[in-house]
């Protein structure tokens, strides 16, 4: 791709506003009155030439609330000052015209030189070339966004946590415990592994149990900051073997006029071609995951900055018109139901070829990953798996009374968010995409993947299926999170499908002794086999889990 260069010049010397923030650049006389927006950036780099009439400039930073110290300095011509995220130098007129050279690249219609035809290399100062490569975590969102931090060459060890006193790496996130993960370097890998906290540590969006690799081009969540691993380089050998220096540490050197090393960047791994772009309101800023129909990012409302889940279609949906039309109707009711354990659906849309859904972005892990993570640990926490029944109870009596049915509770489709209440998710997408040439596409993938969950009703074309299915699903999922296994498994689904029809579910208490009869009870009997042998109404299932929770002092 092409790189631009936009140029902005103001007649103002005196005033001048400038910010850029998730891709868009605000200009003005100040931040309270913006002149101007500009959206659609993929900044690449910034670059801020200011030309002057004095010689001598003065840095100077106040002290932080954090008890960092503050600067007051002075740069002359031809001096340089690094700074926590910039690098200040003051150029003389020659320096400044050999900086340009350096910059600019060749017009296009001069041919490149060749060997017979190139100057000599005296005549033309050389650019310095990147000769020390590192790999480093960089912040991309939280409240340390921009600050990067440097990783061992070779072998080392560094920890990440909100205290100064025991982490390598403090970040300023209420939701970091004090030492929460450890990144180990072994010979080129980077491995992670958490330490403490009950949100764990992501990569990539999910949840690492022991430990796991982290490759160039990763995300890594701690509390409610990601870092990105990356490569940089320094501009001379020398800085090869200098560890980089906490901010406090900084701004010592500066004020002694040290030098301090400069960083350029090495080409970072190439993001998701969506992540920049704007759909609706939405810009995109991260790639999370991959479902079977869609890709779904974490992006911001340009509007207000919020931060929400946004859920690209496949290219290929809509087919048609009439495919068209009824992804509306549905995504239309679904943006009218409003719950505390339903994940909010805030608008839909069509940007291009992408159809979308912007929702709640929630922070957590979903069932799939918990029980991912029960099956390898073997910790069943059966009150946990209380509170989720409870919270999908409300959820499913809420649609009910709203004639309204779910259709597709599964485990990747139920959130539990870091302040422990359980959020089910994609209403109304499979009615949204019913009888689509997309859908036929992934049925045979999604149905593999989900079948372990559905009612004996919906492996019948023939059979009649009303919200009781959603009933069993949900026993199901909560059989999951009590167990760590899905309640069938088989060589084929058409094994699967012949247990979901016959064979009766293996008691929870089979695996985990301490669940409660009662809590038990429930479980089997959602999940019986015909419909007329379950709750019949989410209400009536409500008040059951709801009574054993409040009997059991589970805090729901």
């Amino acid at each position: 791709m092409a790189k631009s260069v936009l140029v902005i010049e103001t007649d103002d010397q005196g005033q001048f506003f400038l910010s850029v923030a998730a891709g868009t650049l605000t200009l003005g006389d100040n931040s309270a009155r913006p002149e101007v927006l500009l959206h659609n950036l993929r900044v690449l780099s910034i670059r801020c030439e200011i030309e002057l009439d004095e010689e001598t400039v003065v840095v100077s930073r106040p002290p932080s609330a954090a008890g960092q110290p503050g600067i007051q300095k002075e740069i002359h011509t031809g001096q340089a000052v690094r700074l926590a995220h910039s690098r200040v130098s003051l150029l003389g007129p020659a320096e400044e015209e050999e900086e340009e050279e350096q910059q600019q690249p060749a017009p296009a219609e001069t041919p490149a030189p060749t060997a017979a035809s190139a100057p000599a290399a005296a005549s033309a100062p050389a650019a310095p070339r990147p000769q020390g490569t590192f790999m480093r975590l960089r912040v991309i969102d939280g409240a340390d966004m921009g600050r990067a931090f440097r990783l061992p060459k070779e072998v080392g060890t560094v920890t990440i946590g909100k205290s100064p006193k025991h982490a390598d790496v403090v970040l300023h996130d209420l939701h970091v415990s004090r030492v929460h993960c450890v990144v180990e370097v072994q010979a080129g890998k980077v491995v992670v592994r958490h330490n403490e906290g009950d949100n764990g540590t992501l990569i990539n969006g999910k949840r690492i149990t022991a430990q796991q690799e982290l490759h160039l081009g990763d995300v890594l969540r701690v509390g409610n900051s990601h870092l990105r691993l990356e490569t940089a380089q320094t501009l001379d050998s020398s800085a090869e073997s200098k560890e980089e220096e906490p901010e406090g540490a900084l701004a010592t050197k500066e004020e002694a006029g040290e030098e301090v090393e400069t960083i350029v960047e090495a080409p970072p791994e190439p993001p998701h071609e969506f992540v920049g772009r704007v759909f609706g309101n939405y810009r995109v800023v991260e790639f999370i995951g991959r479902g079977h129909s869609a890709e779904v990012f974490r992006a911001r409302d340009v509007r207000n900055n919020m931060v929400v889940a946004l859920k690209v279609l496949s290219p290929e949906f809509p087919a048609n018109g009439q495919e068209l039309q009824k992804f509306v109707q549905a995504l239309k009711a679904a943006t009218q139901q409003h719950h505390a354990n339903l994940v909010t659906i805030y608008t839909a849309g069509r940007t291009g070829t992408h159809c979308w859904i912007a929702r709640e972005h929630v922070e957590g892990e979903s069932a799939a990953d918990l029980a991912k993570q029960l099956a390898q640990k073997d910790k069943i926490n059966w009150a946990r798996a209380g509170r989720v029944a409870v919270h999908l109870a409300r959820a499913l009596n809420h649609l009910h009374s709203n004639r309204l049915v779910h259709g597709n509770v599964t485990p990747a489709n139920v959130l539990i968010g870091q302040d422990k209440v359980t959020r089910l998710a994609d209403l109304m997408l499979d009615k949204a995409l019913e009888g689509s040439r997309l859908q036929e596409s992934i049925l045979e993938k999604k149905l593999l993947a989900e079948l372990p969950y559905l009612a004996p009703e919906q492996t019948d074309p023939k059979a009649f299926v009303d919200n009781l299915a959603d009933l069993y699903s949900l026993g199901a999922v909560v059989y999951v999170l009590l167990t760590g296994k899905p309640p069938f498994t088989g060589n084929s689904p058409a094994e699967v499908i012949e247990q979901i029809r016959k064979k009766p579910v293996v008691r929870p208490t089979t695996y985990q002794r301490n669940v409660p009869a009662a809590f038990e009870a429930v479980v089997l009997k959602l999940m019986a086999k015909h419909q007329e042998d379950r709750y019949q109404t989410a209400a009536e299932l409500l008040a059951s889990v709801e009574a054993i929770a409040e009997e059991n002092e589970v805090e729901v």
